[in-house]
């Protein structure tokens, strides 16, 4: 055995809740215990899936989060390691992620409206036609799949996505990545409600026409409302309980 896969240990099953969540918080522990180290390869997905005993999704999904924060770089058929960064170029991130269950989820989505705002301000005069128009693509694909929320999330993604890159400016795209891995766990289940779907189609076409329309104001707007519809949406299921 490997001395990075030695490092886990055979696991109870997880709470099927917030899985992808909860390995990356076991992986992020074992980097601030030191027993994985920068430059640490960790085990094969299907392995690390045995051992701590959920599906790969989950483990795909929590690497993903890890790597959007810079903790884990991956190679493509290379496999997944703890990133060369030392000290608290390293922790800072892991310490964000870990305390996020002692965040004021009010306080996440306050910091999103921001940075999405910004974002969207600044997209309206940066994104090229061929960029808007690949958006619009993306949003004619999501009111196809709004009776499929896995769908939904995965075209979600990849249209804010577009307009973090349209903004233009790196630092931006990066930190609107992280801050919505941050809020995907929180945000699962009101995404499972067709209503709340729809409701963000709405927000995603308000959103496109004020870029379309080369309105920075509007643009920040339409982005500042999404992320209060969002907020609302989220809290109110999270309030009914229930399972994912």
């Amino acid at each position: 055995m490997s001395q990075s896969l030695s490092v886990f240990q055979k696991e109870q099953p997880i709470a099927r809740q917030s899985l992808s969540e909860i390995v990356a918080k076991r992986i992020l522990e074992m980097v601030t215990s030191r027993a994985l180290k920068p430059g640490d390869q960790l085990p094969p997905e299907r392995e690390l899936a045995e051992l701590l005993n959920v599906s790969r999704p989950s483990v795909r999904e929590a690497i993903r989060g890890l790597s959007i924060l810079g903790v884990v770089t991956t190679r493509q058929g290379g496999g997944a390691y703890i990133s060369r960064l030392d000290g608290d170029a390293l922790l800072g991130p892991i310490r964000f992620f870990l305390a996020l269950e002692d965040m004021n989820i009010r306080e996440l989505y306050d910091a999103r409206s921001l940075i999405e705002g910004d974002v969207a301000r600044r997209a309206a005069s940066t994104m090229t036609d061929e960029q808007l128009e690949a958006l619009g693509a993306l949003l004619d694909q999501q009111t196809e799949i709004l009776d499929d929320p896995k769908a939904f999330r995965i075209a979600d993604l990849k249209f804010h996505e577009a307009i973090w890159i349209g903004c233009g400016n790196a630092f931006l795209k990066r930190i609107g990545e992280s801050l919505n891995s941050l809020g995907l766990e929180f945000r699962r289940r009101a995404s499972e409600n067709p209503e709340v779907l729809k409701q963000s189609g709405k927000d995603h076409r308000k959103l496109y026409e004020a870029l379309r329309a080369r309105d920075p104001s509007a643009a920040a707007r339409a982005a500042e409302e999404h992320m209060q519809n969002v907020y609302r949406s989220t809290v109110a299921q999270d309030m009914k309980g229930g399972e994912v």
